[in-house]
């Protein structure tokens, strides 16, 4: 076994420097927000993941099956045609309950250009005490070219607000 490894450790020490010459990966894109509220984590949990939460604090109308690939819908403009009506044919990628929610994600109707391409919606719940949670979100999966910095920049300004628009949020989300 002793040699199987020696073997391998020259092979290593051995292989083309092509790596050393590669260019350094760029990061990625990312809109990132944080919230504390003054809720156990249940109950914001419960305020992302359920038809009656979301529509309490972000939009009109709903359609959330907490399932992997259940529908993760929110219509801002329920009563537009389909397409028009907001964050539509988005799914629940995965979940842990009362810790993480990973959902697809859709641009605004009128982003025509970047709208057919789903991004990745992060939703993070940390538990501060038995009344506090902290939600962090992270939104990525982002293109590149003009349309896709509108839509990024747009988001870089709406998730705060959206966080902030959550019942007993704190601003001063770095606080505990």
């Amino acid at each position: 076994m002793r040699v199987a490894a020696a073997a391998a450790l020259l092979v290593f020490m051995a292989a083309p420097s092509w790596a050393e010459d590669a260019p350094a990966p760029v990061p990625e894109r990312a809109v990132t927000a944080s919230v504390v509220v003054e809720l156990p984590v249940s109950e914001a949990w419960r305020l992302w993941t359920t038809n009656e939460g979301v529509t309490s604090f972000f939009a009109p109308a709903a359609n959330i099956e907490l399932r992997p690939q259940g529908p993760f819908e929110l219509f801002f403009a329920p009563d537009a045609e389909p397409g028009q009506r907001g964050s539509e044919d988005t799914i629940v990628l995965g979940y842990q309950e009362n810790r993480m929610l990973s959902v697809s994600w859709a641009m605004p109707p009128y982003m025509a250009e970047v709208r057919p391409h789903h991004t990745h919606l992060v939703l993070r719940f940390e538990t501060l005490d038995e009344a506090r949670t902290r939600i962090n979100l992270t939104h990525s999966g982002w293109g590149e070219g003009e349309a896709w910095d509108e839509a990024f920049t747009y988001f870089e300004r709406v998730w705060p607000h959206v966080l902030t628009s959550m019942p007993s949020a704190r601003t001063d989300a770095a606080g505990d």
